[in-house]
């Protein structure tokens, strides 16, 4: 059984490590392991590099999103908050990504990669980048990615010194494609509004949900509170707590022996019967059932 979510801080940073000594790993993911059938919200200190290998993937990146079917590829930058979603249209989501830390990239800290290909990209107006198989100049990206895939992992000193090489080598691709045509970027103040209400709602989940209170913290109009968090986000306020207190329940549902009434008070639900119907319209699965499924694995 699989209901993976990404690990998260209170500031929705992914607390997942790369190994120190080689930062680099390649993700295969299938949308439909994870809870609620999408990856959560969050955003990292690595580079993602993907592609689609199966159905139609949805990505939003704050206030963007877009649609990436069979063959797109999309670069992720550090730090920007984001979630993957299967398209309504399909119901297969594959792809995999490469994953790794800019260090991996730039080499030293202060370096004239760092100062002139990639810090400079972190500036640009886009928080992400799309690029597709019908482009003639994304051919070489493709391959190069398409050799990595089909080799990890391999710890050879041959094999890790080909995945810098050809990470530097789409690096350069994509800038010269994409990045250096882009703007530079614009005030972060969005950003650290939606952070703060997300970081509202994460600290108040627990408890009777009041939009008047949340607007009140991030000083706004409960009409533009609202509109603002959908613009962002992609969905209302009410749906993303939905999420979150589902994704509470399986956690406390894997790590605690907190009774099923327990877990639903302690996320905030109203009433059990609420919280066993929500849990099964995101997982597929009651939360009793769920809980057996855990049991049987860790045997």
């Amino acid at each position: 059984m699989k209901n993976l979510i990404i690990p998260v801080d209170k500031d929705l940073n992914s607390t997942i490590k790369l190994n120190t000594n080689f930062p680099f790993i390649v993700s295969h993911d299938d949308l439909s392991e994870y809870v609620g059938g999408f990856v959560n919200w969050h955003k990292q200190s690595a580079l993602e590099i993907a592609v689609v290998l199966e159905g139609s993937i949805n990505v939003s990146v704050l206030e963007r999103e877009e649609t990436m079917v069979v063959g797109d590829g999309f670069l992720i930058l550090p730090e920007r908050l984001h979630t993957l979603k299967p398209n309504k249209d399909h119901k297969v989501a594959k792809y995999f990504t490469l994953i790794f830390e800019p260090h991996l990239l730039t080499g030293y800290k202060g370096s004239f990669f760092e100062q002139h290909y990639y810090l400079p990209a972190l500036s640009r107006k886009e928080t992400f980048f799309k690029f597709g198989v019908q482009e003639d100049w994304t051919k070489p990206v493709f391959d190069q990615m398409k050799w990595i895939y089909e080799r990890f992992p391999n710890d050879t000193p041959e094999f890790q010194l080909a995945v810098q090489r050809i990470i530097q080598d789409i690096w350069i691709i994509l800038w010269h494609n994409l990045m250096s045509m882009q703007r530079e970027g614009v005030s972060t103040q969005h950003d650290t509004r939606i952070l703060d209400m997300i970081e509202y709602l994460h600290n108040n989940y627990s408890s009777k949900f009041s939009l008047t209170d949340m607007a009140i913290s991030s000083n706004v109009s409960r009409g533009e509170c609202c509109r603002f968090f959908k613009k962002m986000m992609h969905m209302t306020i009410s749906s993303y707590l939905m999420e979150y207190r589902i994704s509470k329940a399986v956690g406390f549902l894997e790590t605690t022996n907190l009774s099923i009434s327990e877990i639903s008070e302690t996320v905030g639900f109203s009433s059990i019967s609420y919280f066993i119907d929500s849990f099964k319209k995101k997982t597929k699965y009651s939360p009793l059932t769920y809980k057996k499924m855990l049991r049987k694995v860790q045997l």
